[in-house]
């Protein structure tokens, strides 16, 4: 049986996100679907609505048979990073196929803008904007300008399709419906998650694009807010020394420096990323450099765990148990029960004696945490407490 994979962040899952499962199953004559889901953090450095164990609990309701977790190392990074990762994570569960959605129905136009992006002439063009004082993003658009790249979702299929040449991975492009990326529209029955977000104060105005149950989820909770996250990042960036800062993953041309004015100057969490938001900087990255500063995740760090693989299991059902079956003949290290990989003691007292998984999987805890305090009723240890979700088939 073929077994496809997505990359997904389900920040929450939606009518979109359900067609897009429907559409594989239609074309691939029933397959299994395992699914790659951020964590805590997506991918813009916000914490998600809901948290990783309930999110993966609604997609494999929702049609999914297998959720992973997209680690935070891979999770809380460039969109290059973030689509190395995920296919990383998902060529080690053994996928078929990896399908993605985008704007641009054509994936012919996707492959050939993969290639060019690794093109002598791109390359310089990139670095000549980079040099002009451009954010990577913007100057990777202008420098594709004339390919399908417009669109934050065709970039995203891009960068997959650039990280499936390493593997014998197939694409499976499926055209999005509804709503654009960032639309903030809320009619229809298929909107974008960011329109979602936007309206949780009014649950009634997205009742047709969610399912019951994410309805329900939402709900019952109140979610977190980043704004929490001022004061101790503050404190965490006024008691540290500029070479401390320096060493942080993302830190680089002097922002440290940067980084400490804007905490001396500001009194909100908005108001400091945005007075340091410009060309060069957008605010996704400060974002995601805010909460690495957080975490304490540094450039060495992220170098000597980049490529590991390891799959930390969400949820599943009868047919993604198949799966499982499978990973632990692989060799891969497979977590479902956090604690029999690491414990709160070696974490903090012996992380050298850590393999390098599980030093990574530390950062999925740490980021649980994080998240869990920018909420009103913190819940800490839930990496601990929660074993993966079962759902009946």
């Amino acid at each position: 049986m073929t077994t496809v994979g997505i990359i997904a962040e389900y920040n929450p899952f939606h009518n979109g996100h359900r067609y897009q499962i429907d559409e594989i199953r239609r074309r691939l004559d029933d397959p299994i679907i395992v699914a790659a889901m951020s964590g805590s953090f997506t991918q813009r450095g916000e914490p998600a609505v809901l948290d990783k164990f309930i999110r993966a609990q609604l997609a494999v309701g929702g049609g999914a048979d297998l959720v992973v977790e997209l680690p935070f190392l891979y999770a809380v990074r460039s969109a290059q990073d973030f689509a190395r990762g995920a296919v990383n994570i998902l060529s080690s569960v053994g996928i078929d196929r990896l399908a993605f959605g985008s704007e641009v129905d054509d994936i012919d136009a996707i492959k050939n803008a993969a290639d060019r992006i690794d093109s002598v002439e791109v390359r310089s063009m990139l670095r000549d904007k980079l040099a002009e004082g451009q954010s990577y993003a913007r100057a990777m658009r202008e420098a594709l300008r004339s390919t399908v790249v417009d669109q934050p979702n065709a970039m995203l299929a891009v960068e997959y399709m650039r990280a499936l040449r390493s593997t014998t991975i197939e694409p499976l492009l499926i055209k999005r419906l509804g709503a654009a990326h960032d639309d903030r529209s809320v009619d229809g029955t298929i909107l974008s998650a960011s329109a979602i977000r936007s309206s949780l104060d009014d649950l009634s105005l997205i009742s047709k694009a969610v399912d019951a149950p994410t309805l329900d989820a939402l709900r019952s909770i109140e979610p977190p807010s980043i704004e929490k996250l001022f004061l101790p990042l503050v404190a965490k960036i006024i008691m540290s020394s500029t070479e401390e800062l320096r060493s942080i993953y993302g830190m680089a041309e002097g922002l440290e420096h940067k980084l400490i004015r804007a905490a001396r100057s500001t009194s909100t969490f908005d108001d400091l990323i945005g007075s340091m938001v410009g060309r060069r900087y957008t605010r996704s990255r400060l974002q995601r450099l805010m909460i690495h500063v957080m975490t304490g995740l540094t450039t060495e760090l992220v170098r000597r765990f980049d490529g590991t693989s390891y799959v930390r299991v969400l949820a599943f059902n009868e047919r993604g148990r198949t799966v499982l079956r499978s990973l632990k003949a692989s060799g891969v290290p497979t977590v479902i029960k956090m604690a029999r990989h690491l414990s709160t003691r070696s974490m903090y007292n012996r992380p050298s004696t850590l393999e390098t998984y599980q030093r990574m999987s530390a950062f999925d805890v740490r980021a649980t945490d994080l998240r869990e305090l920018l909420c009103s009723t913190p819940r800490l240890g839930l990496d601990f407490l929660n074993r993966p979700h079962q759902c009946g088939h």
